[in-house]
């Protein structure tokens, strides 16, 4: 079993991505296996993260792999719900110029729309 969930589904015509557990060497693979193929799918993204507990540097590749992806068909990707820590990290390595950003699922579904 491995350390990270992901769990997906659509909201008028937004791909929303629920992750649980922690984005490292490990679960990587299986992150880019499970989303590159949905930002192939929708134009907008929402990677909700607010149960992520940890996430190493390859885990960020990941998810910038994942943003060049969905921006090849001019799409957009939201992250949620990011706690203060993981927020932090991402604001230290320069991800947030890259991906909108909500305090919540909720708040980034209302965005999108």
């Amino acid at each position: 079993m491995y350390k990270l969930e992901i769990s997906t589904h659509e909201h008028a015509g937004i791909g929303i991505v629920s992750l649980v557990g922690e984005i490292d060497a490990a679960t990587a693979p299986i992150l880019e296996m499970e989303l590159i193929p949905l930002a192939q799918q929708y134009n907008r993204l929402i990677l909700d993260l607010s149960a992520v507990r940890s996430i190493s540097s390859i885990g960020l590749r990941k998810i910038l792999m994942l943003y060049r992806t969905i921006k090849i068909h001019n799409g957009q990707i939201l992250l949620a719900g990011m706690s203060e820590s993981l927020r932090n990290i991402m604001w230290a390595s320069g991800f947030l110029n890259y991906f909108i950003v909500a305090e919540s699922l909720e708040m980034g579904i209302a965005a999108f729309e």
